[in-house]
């Protein structure tokens, strides 16, 4: 296939990179995924990113296919390249270039065992922590057969679902699918758990798949009560900076932890370079400002959620009005100068920030809690720094899900005050070789923020 001057524009984003390419777009174009899913909760992130890449053709086959029919209408509408059905599980999918699966372990068994083998990215949620998940990628059938073997052997509880943590897999398995695909990067081989709760990560061989499914199955200790910490999360005020990729993400996991109201602020509107990332918006709404846009979809996803948007560019006028009505931030923006706003007007009226950016298949995380630790301009002091942009470098567009999935479990935590988050810590994502690292941070005493001259507030 050619791409056209439509298709061009609205993939620029993979086009520019070296990885992808055009060749690499028009190989997404002509594939076809499988996604297996128990319901619909696990696969809409893995389907509306999919989507948004330009995975030609997926087959979609649920357990429980209740909602099936907006999620399907919702990746169609936000990709016109794509087409996207429904499969029962008699059908053959043996032909997909690519097959993913999302859910319990038995769910899991049932599918492998019941189809022929294509290339397999697994995500392992719904077990007894729900804050806790798996992902690993087989190019091999042997490999397949020995983790069911032993996974299938162990002892795998189902609990009521972390819907965050779907969000959060759906997006990995995506960034892993596309790798897979276009033969890209570091398969992810071994198997990869992460427990999003205390923020960390583990790889284990095959040799221990024994010992994952033992710490699959232990629980956290939470001293608050599921009651008590939607009671919070209920009763709290959101503001996203940015609705474009790394807050389309963020929003949707603040909607379906059930954040209260959330601020949406944007003052860009849609347009079709956005969509291969940006799963809030859609063709049908290019044109809308984004954070009406972004509101549209929110509001489907949760009647409950309070919206206001805010369709504007946040700056030295109006930051601490807008600011103060919330009680955190998610830093969801595309420059430096903007965070530097969103860093030093919440550290003056003491609101949390969660911070995150994205470059290529790369991104980082941090949470910012002004008074216990560092700030934004610890990291980056240079008023004047500029770095490569994602439209010059690129970005693939289920990266920025990963990194704001991650935002919106950050948020949550900070708000009910539960788990270990990001405080006085880096995340640094590597999409590429499918890495997470942590790195300790320290507040730069001779920070014009932070430190102790505190030459902003003075």
């Amino acid at each position: 296939m050619i791409l056209s001057k439509e298709q061009i524009n609205r993939y620029i984003r993979h086009i520019v990179m070296p990885e992808i390419n055009v060749k690499g777009q028009e190989k997404l174009l002509e594939s076809t995924v499988s996604v297996y899913g128990e319901n619909t909760d696990n696969l809409t992130t893995a389907v509306l990113y999919l989507s948004a890449m330009g995975i030609g053709k997926i087959l979609c086959h649920l357990k429980d296919d209740l909602g099936y029919d907006s999620l399907f209408y919702n990746a169609e509408d936000l990709n016109n390249d794509v087409s996207i059905e429904i499969i029962n599980e008699n059908f053959s999918a043996d032909n997909a270039d690519a097959r993913v699966i999302i859910g319990s372990i038995s769910f899991i068994k049932d599918v492998i065992n019941k189809n022929e083998f294509v290339p397999t990215i697994i995500s392992m949620v719904n077990g007894v922590n729900e804050w806790k998940g798996t992902l690993q990628a087989f190019i091999e059938p042997e490999r397949l057969n020995e983790y069911i073997q032993f996974a299938g052997g162990g002892k795998c509880y189902n609990k009521e679902k972390n819907l965050l943590i779907a969000s959060f897999s759906g997006a990995l398995c995506s960034v892993e699918c596309v790798k897979l695909i276009l033969n890209i990067g570091k398969i992810h081989e071994n198997l990869l758990m992460f427990d999003l709760l205390t923020m960390e990560f583990s790889n284990f061989n095959q040799d221990r798949y024994e010992a994952a499914i033992c710490e699959f199955n232990i629980e956290n200790n939470i001293s608050l009560s599921k009651k008590e910490i939607i009671r919070k999360l209920n009763n709290s005020k959101v503001l996203i900076v940015g609705t474009g990729g790394l807050g389309s993400p963020a929003a949707i996991g603040l909607a379906v932890s059930g954040i209260g109201t959330i601020g949406l602020l944007d003052s860009d509107k849609v347009e079709s370079s956005n969509l291969n990332r940006q799963i809030l918006h859609s063709v049908s709404r290019i044109g809308a400002p984004k954070a009406e846009s972004a509101k549209f979809f929110i509001s489907n996803i949760n009647h409950n959620t309070n919206i206001i948007t805010h369709v504007l560019e946040l700056n030295l006028e109006n930051a601490e009005d807008t600011i103060r009505e919330y009680d955190a931030v998610i830093a969801a923006v595309d420059n430096i100068q903007t965070r530097y706003i969103i860093n030093d007007t919440s550290y003056l009226l003491k609101k949390p920030v969660i911070e995150s950016g994205v470059l290529s298949f790369d991104g980082t995380n941090t949470t910012i809690i002004p008074g216990e630790g560092h700030c934004y301009r610890c990291l980056y002091p240079d008023v004047n720094t500029r770095g490569t942009t994602c439209t010059e470098a690129g970005i693939l567009g289920a990266i920025p899900g990963v990194m704001g999935f991650i935002e919106a479990i950050e948020l949550v935590k900070v708000i009910a005050n539960i788990g270990v988050t990001l405080k006085n810590k880096i995340l640094m994502f590597d999409g590429l070789e499918m890495e997470f690292n942590i790195i300790n941070l320290e507040k730069n005493p001779n920070c014009n923020v932070c430190g102790k001259k505190d030459d902003l507030i003075s």
